[in-house]
């Protein structure tokens, strides 16, 4: 290899060096990108919200309430009523209209009854910081016997407390009652458990 050919290689190798610094190390030259400029992979996306998501929204404005009627052996049993707080005011009161007006139609073909007069009519439910009135017209005390009336109180008092932590007193044509129907049942307020004991 003659001079000519030897000095063709040391310019050729200082070239191909002096491309790679220019290239690669100098502050102009190549570097990685930062992690911000790199577009997220496939895990990093934000999902989309799914059906189900949506659900879960629609039930935060429902609230299960209970009600009490007897079953076809003559037990109180409790029933499951949907309360929509978009729309109801108040859980509480729609518990007891529900009450009021139980059982359905399909509820019935179950074996479900309830005591409660049918003209029974809810006159004013009163939702105070310390307690709650219920007043009922007095459809609601008459007829049907004393078991029947013991039932029917017992259906209003297990719906009540179901429904509210508060206490709950029952009031008869505005005035708080004391003793219900012809026979003349005594009732210990507020309501609860022990309201009938004699």
């Amino acid at each position: 290899m003659n001079f000519f050919q030897k000095l063709g290689i040391f310019i050729l190798i200082v070239i191909s060096v002096a491309y790679v610094y220019f290239s690669f190390f100098s502050a102009e030259g190549f570097h990685l990108p930062a992690r911000d400029n790199i577009p997220p992979d496939i895990g990093e996306l934000t999902p989309i919200s799914e059906p189900d998501d949506i659900n879960k929204e629609d039930s935060k404005s429902v609230k299960t309430v209970k009600i009490y009627v007897s079953d076809s052996n003559g037990k109180l049993r409790s029933l499951n009523r949907e309360c929509d707080t978009t729309i109801e005011k108040s859980c509480f009161q729609y518990a007891i209209r529900e009450l009021i007006s139980a059982p359905s139609n399909w509820e019935k073909s179950k074996g479900f009854t309830s005591e409660i007069p049918v003209g029974t009519k809810i006159l004013s439910i009163r939702e105070g910081e310390g307690s709650v009135m219920i007043d009922l017209s007095s459809a609601f005390e008459g007829g049907g016997g004393t078991e029947s009336l013991y039932t029917r109180l017992r259906q209003l008092i297990k719906t009540a407390k179901a429904n509210t932590n508060l206490p709950v007193y029952l009031y008869i044509n505005g005035h708080q009652a004391e003793v219900i129907g012809g026979e003349g049942i005594m009732i210990k307020q507020p309501l609860n458990e022990r309201s009938l004991d004699e």
